[in-house]
């Protein structure tokens, strides 16, 4: 059993609501930082590295300051063209996932992470992935009809799943971006638990699930929550929970580069459900402290939604503001899922019933900066699109890389491939004669063996995804004990 010793500055409030346990080695710097009072920037005292450029003075500025509106309007060139980069990663998630029922290894990812970003296709991307994150679902509100799979004896829970990852800029990247990005990309819903899950749409303390909190209102969506937190120990690739996982690995890399004394930024991305939970994994981040190095150095904290539902409350909204992440919401005006949860009640009801209602467990509160993008205003887009495409995260992306302000003409400007919009869907008009969902894994990842049979091939280095003494390790570390 794993429980969480909170560092101090999770209770920094007049009336805690629990007793305060013995502090973690990291308390002690935690309670010089205060975050009773918003935070005016999050700059660094570092001096710069030597290799810097004019992308890196502008996105040091989107990602320090209040907000991402003065690079939106009119749209700056350096900033989608990164808009577009995160994006990417969370759209790899979707490639790299195995959800074939007919696969023994469904559930995992389909690439080893060493050659991870080669294997889809995107060489010299400037990332090199680091750990696996995983997710599994224990609730008991699950119905056991969405447990069932096929092979039942494969190296798999039914209840776990590849969920995303996290990767480090390499050397080149760094020196352009002016810092070491720690990247962490989480996958949107594909597998029939996560359908269920999204469809718990009431409000949960983050606190019930022991994630650090000053405020016992500060609430979330259960569903998300669950997804984030649960473990399935029966399993060796959720023996830790995605939260724990994602910490632990999270404090061995800052230990690493903030050794060094290298400048680091924390960037999380994520579609749909992945944007809810690099929302909520962002405030997770801050609200323990791992944003703070050895020396009260700040890691700037950024998330790059992607047509993310709302994920909290008021408060849980508030907070995050005040812990200085900072989101750009990116999403299509016609798409429905950013307007979930929360649908009659949300930012935009009137005080006075905000005020009425704020207490239930239905009250939402969307978060960040938005850019809002409409389809319709691509001519290379069908007329009419169906509900899914409105969603589709290569849609977005083509959106993005044509937006250049509101009332502005839509013009392409990174090169992307229009072709790539109908990968997973049917969203290119017919006049450009590429077929629609065309992407597909050749004979569906089957070979043919010396004596003539087709068969799925053995996942070689499949233990080697993780690294479960040093998850351990650094839990410790952090204050999770065993």
């Amino acid at each position: 059993m794993i429980k969480l010793n909170l560092p101090f500055h999770a209770y920094l409030h007049n009336k805690p609501p629990t007793k305060i346990s013995t502090p973690n080695n990291r308390s002690w710097r935690l309670l010089k930082r205060d975050r009773s009072f918003p935070q005016t920037s999050m700059a660094t005292t570092t001096k710069p590295m030597k290799k810097t450029s004019s992308l890196h003075q502008k996105w040091k500025g989107s990602k320090d300051q209040n907000d991402f509106s003065s690079l939106l309007e009119p749209m700056d060139p350096l900033l989608r063209s990164e808009v577009i980069r995160y994006g990417e990663m969370a759209q790899a998630c979707y490639e790299s996932f195995d959800n074939d029922p007919y696969s023994k290894y469904c559930g995992s990812c389909k690439v080893p992470p060493k050659t991870f970003f080669q294997d889809l296709g995107m060489n010299d991307f400037g990332y090199d992935i680091t750990s696996y994150i995983y997710s599994s679902n224990t609730s008991n509100l699950v119905p056991k009809f969405f447990t069932k799979s096929i092979h039942s004896d494969g190296p798999w829970s039914p209840a776990v799943n590849w969920i995303g990852y996290v990767a480090v800029s390499d050397d080149e990247t760094t020196a352009r971006l002016g810092r070491r990005d720690i990247a962490i990309a989480w996958r949107g819903t594909v597998t029939k638990l996560e359908w269920y899950e999204d469809l718990m749409n009431f409000l949960k303390p983050v606190s019930a699930q022991k994630l650090a909190s000053r405020d016992p209102k500060i609430k979330v969506m259960a569903g998300f929550l669950h997804i984030y937190t649960d473990k399935d120990q029966s399993c060796m690739y959720s023996e830790f929970s995605a939260r724990e996982q994602l910490l632990a690995e999270l404090a061995r890399l800052t230990m690493i580069y903030g050794q060094k004394k290298e400048e680091i930024s924390i960037t999380i991305t994520g579609h749909s459900l992945g944007s809810a939970l690099a929302i909520l994994s962002a405030y997770d981040i801050a609200e323990s402290g791992l944003d703070i190095l050895d020396n009260m150095r700040d890691i700037p904290i950024s998330v790059m939604s992607f047509s993310g539902p709302r994920v909290g409350n008021t408060r849980f909204q508030n907070r995050l503001e005040l812990l200085g992440v900072k989101v750009l919401r990116v999403f299509n005006v016609h798409d429905k899922v950013p307007n979930v949860p929360g649908f009659f009640l949300n930012e935009y009801t009137s005080s006075l019933a905000r005020h009425i209602f704020d207490w239930t467990t239905w009250f939402y509160s969307h978060v960040g900066e938005e850019l809002a993008l409409d389809h319709t205003k691509s001519p290379f887009v069908k007329t009419k699109l169906a509900l899914p495409s409105k969603h589709n995260l290569e849609l977005l992306l083509h959106l993005v890389d044509g937006y250049h302000g509101k009332g502005t003409e839509f013009c392409l400007t990174s090169g992307r491939d229009k072709a790539l919009l109908n990968k997973d869907g049917d969203i290119l008009k017919g006049e450009y004669l590429i077929p629609p969902k065309w992407f597909q894994v050749e004979n569906k990842g089957l070979r043919k063996k010396p004596n003539g049979k087709w068969e799925l091939p053995e996942q070689k280095g499949i233990e080697d995804h993780l690294r479960p003494e040093d998850v351990e390790l650094h839990l410790r570390k952090l204050g999770l004990k065993v």
